[in-house]
């Protein structure tokens, strides 16, 4: 690929520039701050967390197909058929939808997108969540006012962005927009020392390992458990999930079809099913987990035949 006219400038210099020209005269919502800024801060975000060129190039650009007059065929011309691909993936189709109606397009794409459209997109909302957060620092609950639609409707959509970004596997950025997104609309853990558990997947499989509510399997994994810090939470979980905790019978359903849904097949009725079910979903509510994440760690266990 090569800028025509302009060869001795690297390609995400001229990415930052046609960017610059494409959004001239833009503002921030709500600001009068530039919109260039947003896309080089997602460009960025992802030269940061180590992305290839053209993911970061794809990131500087990607609303130029969106917001700006710039066509398929100048991305294509300039900087090829992988970093338009990647823009038309981040890109929302359908701009006389409604806004619910395009987010859930959006977050029903990126479900199943190839993971370098995942990762622009993360960046993009891992930007304009850390953006929410300052200004919600600086003008308080008035911050919401700059968007089309209020707290309970962004939390609804970024809640949702990080399930989607996750369903089919997580990725490193994807842990960054999920913790910037708890600090907004995420609810407080009972207590506090459980969030390094949050991620710990040794601490997942030792946990599933006692999944099936035997007391002499949760015993002998103690040690392991307490140098984690993580036995007075496994033992809770067992506490609350059978009989299900009064609190969770509603998501003891969602987590049963979540999961069916997803390929895991339960014996109708067998109260190991309801001991897996009822794990699953205390674990979730103990550690603010999506379902995505209990998903994959079911999975992994699922496959080394410890359930």
């Amino acid at each position: 690929m090569k800028y025509l006219g302009v060869p001795s400038m690297t390609l995400i210099d001229q990415a930052i520039e046609f960017a610059a020209k494409a959004h001239r005269g833009q503002k921030r919502k709500g600001t009068k701050i530039p919109y260039i800024s947003h896309p080089y801060a997602v460009g960025m975000i992802l030269q940061q967390a180590g992305c290839e060129e053209e993911i970061i190039i794809s990131g500087i650009l990607h609303d130029t197909l969106e917001d700006t007059k710039t066509t398929e065929e100048e991305l294509l011309t300039l900087f090829g058929p992988a970093v338009l691909e990647i823009v038309k993936g981040c890109s929302e189709p359908d701009k006389g939808a409604s806004w619910e109606e395009r987010k859930q397009h959006t977050l029903d794409d990126l479900k199943d997108a190839p993971m370098s459209v995942r990762q622009v997109a993360c960046a993009d909302k891992l930007h304009n969540i850390r953006s929410i957060k300052s200004d919600l620092a600086k003008i308080g609950e008035e911050a919401w006012t700059r968007f089309k639609r209020g707290s309970e409707s962004q939390r609804w959509y970024y809640t949702g962005l990080v399930e989607s970004l996750g369903y089919t596997e997580r990725f490193a950025l994807l842990d960054q927009l999920q913790d910037e997104v708890d600090v907004v609309f995420g609810t407080p853990l009972e207590n506090p020392e459980w969030q390094k558990l949050r991620r710990n997947k040794k601490f997942f499989d030792l946990a599933f390992r006692t999944a099936y509510l035997d007391p002499a399997k949760l015993e002998k994994l103690e040690p392991q458990l307490n140098q984690l810090g993580a036995l007075e939470i496994t033992q809770l979980v067992h506490t609350r999930s059978y009989p299900i905790h009064p609190s969770y019978e509603q998501s003891f359903d969602e987590m049963a079809e979540y999961l069916q849904e997803r390929g895991i097949e339960f014996q109708s009725n067998s109260d190991s099913s309801k001991f897996l079910i009822g794990f699953s979903t205390a674990l979730k509510h103990l550690l603010n987990l999506y379902p995505h994440e209990v998903f994959h760690h079911f999975k992994r266990n699922m496959k080394r035949r410890r359930l």
